[in-house]
């Protein structure tokens, strides 16, 4: 039987490991009530595991319960799946109307400001005008690089709470 430790796992077993799932094996290392063998035997045989539907052992005793549901669960499981999936779709396709939106409104604002630039510059204000036309000019090509990557970009809007959580689980 192999051991679950973070020492005998290899690199890709320790990286599926979670910090809640390390805090456990460190509670079970500190604890000094059991002796070492008995600390090693409970590691090696913990089974951890996450996921949207149970384990398959818990499956079969909520199917041993009641005939059927087990198969009740996969489908509520699939269907939440599914549901999720159609709301991050949502959630993608507005974010991106948003970031198309301001883009061009942004856009017409610096073109408002080049003409206002350029009208100034036609009036003998040379040096405002100038600023005017340099200054919409740097903002519209900031705002378009800044706005293209924030398109690409996998990531969600959100805070950074569970990137680290994914990190760990991946």
């Amino acid at each position: 039987m192999e051991k679950q430790n973070k020492e005998t796992l290899p690199d890709s077993k320790q990286s599926k490991i979670t910090k809640v799932d390390q805090e456990i094996i460190e509670q079970v290392r500190k604890n000094r009530d059991l002796t070492s063998d008995a600390k090693e035997n409970i590691i090696a045989t913990m089974e951890m595991y996450s996921g949207p539907i149970p384990h398959p052992n818990i499956l079969a005793g909520y199917d041993a319960l009641y005939k059927g549901a087990a198969k009740k669960i996969i489908d509520n499981g699939i269907a939440e799946s599914e549901h999720r999936r159609k709301l991050e779709s949502a959630r993608q396709k507005r974010r991106g109307r948003l970031a198309w939106a301001s883009m061009i409104i942004l856009a017409l604002i610096c073109t408002i400001f080049m003409i206002g630039s350029f009208w100034l510059i036609m009036s003998n204000h040379k040096i405002i005008g100038s600023v005017f036309g340099g200054s919409a000019f740097v903002v519209l090509v900031g705002t378009f690089f800044n706005k293209i990557s924030e398109l690409t970009d996998v990531n969600d809007i959100s805070t950074n709470k569970n990137k680290d959580d994914e990190k760990v689980s991946e």
